[in-house]
């Protein structure tokens, strides 16, 4: 896709978190200062992410200009402020349970979101996350979080008697080789969005269920039409969205497919990618 950018046309901006704004709850400076000018000059702009709505870092929050947000891949539109929820459209508990049984049968390593913000969190999937911190000090503030967040799982035991409604499911496969099967299964046996979030994690939503499905329905209440929107991403998730925007920014380390589906690819993420387009686009 590469459509033409017009400024004049871009009415809100919608912005992915990790991998293109945020990387390990940090943002610098530059880029909240880059997202606040754009927001003074008359573009609304508001986060897109896979994250819940109201689990996020502080550094969010300290952009003004953020206050609505499509969490969840979709399933979930709120004031990150207020953690008011416009709109929801999760998985009920009897479905949630029937994928969850399932995931066993191709990996332990899995995460599930509640829709109040809590969640599941697998021991090998826990234990994965804590073993990719740098150093023992981080290792220990990323177990307090995860802990914070997520009831730490061994098995699916007694699952049925604290499941909750389900905004998104996150699944890791072992090896890249097997992603492509394991979405085309979730796909096939049970209907569901499947997108690609790393070379090896698969997030699982309910069918229709994207952060395109979430950047229509801000759209309709701004009454703006998704081709006045400027979507910035760098992963499989963000695809939805970048195709019906007016125009789409991908990271300079953005999955191939995601540089594919966009309008243009910008810096990495490390060198301030989206300061650098928001500066030349809009002339800020």
């Amino acid at each position: 896709m590469k459509r033409k950018f017009n400024k004049e046309n871009i009415k809100l901006a919608a912005f992915d978190l990790d991998g293109t704004i945020l990387t390990k709850s940090y943002i610098t400076e530059v880029t909240k200062a880059a997202i606040t000018r754009l927001a003074e000059s008359g573009v609304r702009t508001i986060v897109a992410t896979g994250r819940h709505l109201f689990q996020l870092p502080p550094a969010v929050l300290d952009i003004p200009s953020f206050q609505t947000a499509i969490g969840s891949n979709g399933a979930m539109i709120g004031n990150i402020r207020s953690h008011e929820l416009y709109h929801f459209d999760g998985f009920d508990v009897e479905t949630a349970l029937r994928f969850l049984r399932w995931l066993p049968t191709v990996t332990n390593s899995f995460h599930i979101a509640f829709q109040d913000g809590s969640g599941y969190l697998m021991r090998e999937d826990y234990e994965r996350l804590l073993d990719l911190q740098p150093n023992e000090e981080e290792r220990e503030k990323s177990a307090r979080e995860y802990q914070r967040v997520y009831t730490i799982l061994d098995d699916l035991d007694h699952v049925e008697q604290t499941m909750k409604p389900v905004a998104k499911f996150g699944f890791r496969m072992a090896k890249e080789e097997d992603v492509p099967a394991a979405v085309q299964l979730v796909r096939q046996n049970f209907g569901f969005e499947a997108a690609i979030t790393d070379y090896q994690t698969i997030e699982v939503t309910k069918a229709g269920v994207t952060k395109a499905s979430g950047l229509k329905r801000v759209c309709d209440h701004y009454g703006l039409k998704t081709e006045n929107v400027i979507v910035f991403g760098d992963s499989g998730n963000d695809i939805p969205a970048m195709r019906i925007a007016g125009y789409a920014v991908a990271m300079g380390d953005a999955a191939p497919d995601v540089k594919a589906t966009a309008d243009e690819v910008t810096a990495s993420i490390h060198d301030d990618g989206v300061v650098l387009a928001i500066n030349r686009l809009f002339d800020l």
